[in-house]
């Protein structure tokens, strides 16, 4: 069985309106459901993209301002997964909730409807600037072989074996990394999830810029990886953007390669985990 997946890489733009904003969106995802993905990807806060539209805003307040846009990002979301039959992992965005204001993603299924999950692990600057509040756990998708873990979530190895261990095949990550080293903390770790769990892993960044906090730079490329075992590509990369352009990768995704990697390949990871914390013993 396969699955066509397009992990698209959202550069900021110069907008005037949230209804730019909303074009841009739609514009990006009609690019993937042209080249007849099934599964779209976008990158972690291309809501940011909206504070075009307050250029004095201080960056304490970026949270609490885009929280305004939640039930009309939610709402597009479905629209497109609904009109276009796209499972539509749409990046991330500030919602409120009674706990406080998180990072959340949210994912539209053509027939079953939309599911929200939250950012588990914060940075330093969502806690200490935006003073974000973290979620409880990952996000469920109705299709379960599709899971989610924003940016920095994906940087734990629990992350994704959770994931996995619940029949998830294709790790969904939206992303945003200001810089060089940031990018690639996320995107290494995007490929040791592949190799740890044999699974498929959707990096999805986020280009451009504000010129200003909160995004004064990014850095990244969006790329579809895969396990490095004899049967994919031995770097790993199925498919993957220009670095630091807008663009859309495009990738068919062998459900039934992966399970013969899992059970014939040379290593073989999946089978190998242990199911417990590894133990320190004595010298033999």
């Amino acid at each position: 069985m396969k699955i066509k997946v397009a992990s698209v890489a959202w550069k900021i733009r110069k907008i005037a309106s949230d209804s730019e904003f909303f074009a841009h969106f739609y514009d990006l995802v009609e690019q993937a459901y042209d080249a007849g993905a099934n599964v779209v990807v976008l990158p972690e806060l291309q809501v940011l993209e909206l504070l075009h539209l307050e250029p004095q805003l201080k960056e304490v307040h970026v949270p609490e301002y885009l929280v305004q846009y939640s039930d009309a990002f939610e709402d597009w979301i479905q629209r497109i997964s609904t009109s276009s039959g796209l499972t539509l992992v749409g990046g991330s965005y500030f919602k409120k909730t009674d706990a406080g204001i998180v990072n959340a993603c949210a994912v539209g299924h053509p027939s079953l409807g939309l599911v929200v999950g939250a950012k588990n692990n914060l940075t330093r600057y969502e806690r200490e600037i935006w003073g974000l509040t973290t979620g409880n756990s990952l996000v469920k998708i109705p299709d379960r072989r599709l899971g989610v873990t924003i940016c920095y979530d994906s940087e734990f190895p629990e992350s994704g074996r959770a994931l996995a261990e619940e029949g998830v095949v294709i790790q969904c990550v939206p992303a945003f990394t200001e810089t060089e080293h940031g990018f690639h903390r996320v995107r290494w770790c995007c490929h040791a999830r592949t190799i740890e769990n044999q699974v498929f892993v959707v990096h999805s960044s986020l280009v451009g810029d504000l010129g200003r906090e909160p995004v004064p730079s990014t850095y990244g490329s969006s790329a579809i990886l895969c396990p490095a075992h004899q049967m994919f590509p031995a770097k790993g990369i199925l498919a993957e953007t220009d670095l630091n352009k807008e663009g859309v990768a495009i990738a068919d995704l062998d459900l039934d390669l992966l399970e013969e990697c899992r059970e014939t390949g040379d290593v073989q990871n999946w089978h190998d985990r242990h199911s417990s914390e590894w133990p320190l013993g004595r010298s033999l």
